[in-house]
C-alpha cells in the first residue's frame, strides 16, 4: 500500500487515494494516518491560498478567474492558478497591488506570460523549481512555455462563481475548466491520473448543456487534436479499470471523429503506466492546430525571436531536455 501511495502521489491523487483507504477504513491497517493529515493539511491550505488571493481581487474589482486548482474531487493541485481577463496596464497594476499586500515575487522566474508570487502567510518560498500551495502563478495569458494554449478572450465568458470558506471565489464553468486542464495537459505532454479523475468527474457533473459547450469550447480555441487524444486515454483507463466506456466520453470521441488509435496503443505498450507521455506527432498536430489561433501564432513569434538570446536559447534547449525526461509535473 505504501508503494501505491507513492504511485498515487505521483500522479498528483495522493489525497483522493487517502481519502478511499479511509472511507474503507484502512487507513490505520497501512500506516498511513500522518500521510492523511499532512494532505488534509496541505489541501486546506491549498485552499485558503485561493481564498486570500480573491479576497484581495474582489476588494480591487479585478476581472480574474481561478482555473485548474478546484477540483471536484479531493485533490492538492501544485498551485493556484489565476487568469487575469484585463488590460496589460490593469495586470501590471495588479501585480503592484499584490506585492504591496505581502505576496513575494519568485525571483528565479521571469515569463512575459505570467507572474508568479508566494503567499508568504507562513514562510518564504522555498526555492528554485519547486512548488507549493501557497504559490500563484497569475497569468497574462492561458500559456506553458511562453506559448499560449487557450484564447483568454473566449474564456471570459465561461466563468461563474463558488464559495471557498467563506469568500465568494471566481472560477471557470466546469466544461471552460476541463478544456484547460486538457489542453494544459498536453503541453506538458503528459497525462496524470489527476487529470483522468478531473475529466471523469467533470463529465459526470455535466449535462447535455455542458457537453455541447466542451466541444465549442474545443472547437474555438483549436484544441480537438488534443481533446481527443485525451479522451481517449481516459476511456481506455476507464475501460480497463471498469470494463466499460463513459457514454459521454463516447459521445464526445465519436464527435471528435473517434478513438485517437496511436495513443492507446501506446497505453497498451506500456501496461497502463501512469502519467501517460503523449507521442510527439499528437503534440506537434495539436500545435498545428493552435496556428489558427491568433494569440498563439503571437506567441510563437515572441518565442522565435527571444530565441536570437544565446542565454534563452540554453534555457529552452535545457527545458525541452528536462520535460523529456521528467515523469510527472
Amino acid at each position: 500500500m505504501i508503494d501505491l501511495f507513492r504511485y498515487a502521489t505521483k500522479n498528483k491523487i495522493g489525497l483522493l487515494y487517502l481519502e478511499t483507504l479511509k472511507k474503507r477504513g484502512k487507513l490505520e491497517r497501512f500506516g498511513l494516518e500522518s500521510e492523511y493529515q499532512r494532505e488534509c493539511e496541505k489541501h486546506d491550505e491549498h485552499l485558503l491560498t485561493a481564498r486570500r488571493v480573491s479576497k484581495l481581487f474582489n476588494a480591487h474589482n479585478i476581472d480574474y478567474a481561478i482555473f485548474k486548482s478546484t477540483m471536484p474531487y479531493p485533490a492538492v493541485p501544485n498551485d493556484v492558478d489565476v487568469i487575469h481577463f484585463g488590460s496589460d496596464k490593469e495586470f501590471k497594476k495588479t501585480v503592484e497591488i499584490m506585492l504591496n499586500a505581502g505576496y513575494e515575487r519568485i525571483e528565479d522566474v521571469s515569463s512575459p506570460v505570467e507572474f508568479e508570487v508566494h503567499d508568504a502567510r507562513h514562510s518564504h518560498h522555498i526555492g528554485s523549481h519547486t512548488k507549493d500551495v501557497y504559490d500563484i502563478d497569475f497569468y497574462r495569458k492561458v500559456a506553458a512555455n511562453y506559448i499560449p494554449y487557450l484564447n483568454k478572450g473566449k474564456l471570459a465568458k465561461y466563468t461563474a462563481e463558488t464559495n471557498v470558506l467563506g469568500e465568494g471565489v471566481k472560477i471557470l464553468q466546469p466544461e471552460a475548466d476541463l478544456i484547460a486542464i486538457i489542453a494544459h495537459s498536453l503541453v506538458e505532454q503528459l497525462c496524470t491520473l489527476f487529470v483522468y479523475y478531473a475529466t471523469i468527474y467533470y463529465l459526470a457533473e455535466m449535462g447535455s448543456n455542458g457537453v455541447s459547450n466542451l466541444l465549442r469550447l474545443a472547437g474555438d480555441h483549436n484544441v480537438t487534436v488534443a481533446t481527443r487524444a485525451h479522451c481517449s486515454v481516459v476511456a481506455a483507463l476507464h475501460q480497463s479499470a471498469h470494463g466499460f466506456t463513459p457514454g459521454v466520453l463516447e459521445q464526445i470521441l465519436t464527435k471528435l471523429g473517434g478513438s485517437e488509435k496511436k495513443e492507446v496503443r501506446n497505453l497498451f505498450k506500456r501496461d497502463f503506466k501512469m502519467p501517460h507521455r503523449y507521442n510527439w506527432p499528437t503534440v506537434i498536430r495539436a500545435l498545428l492546430e493552435r496556428i489558427r489561433d491568433g494569440e498563439f501564432r503571437a506567441g510563437a513569434l515572441r518565442l522565435a525571436m527571444s530565441l536570437l538570446n544565446p542565454k534563452f536559447l540554453r534555457y529552452i534547449i535545457w527545458q525541452l531536455a528536462w520535460r523529456h525526461r521528467r515523469e510527472t509535473y
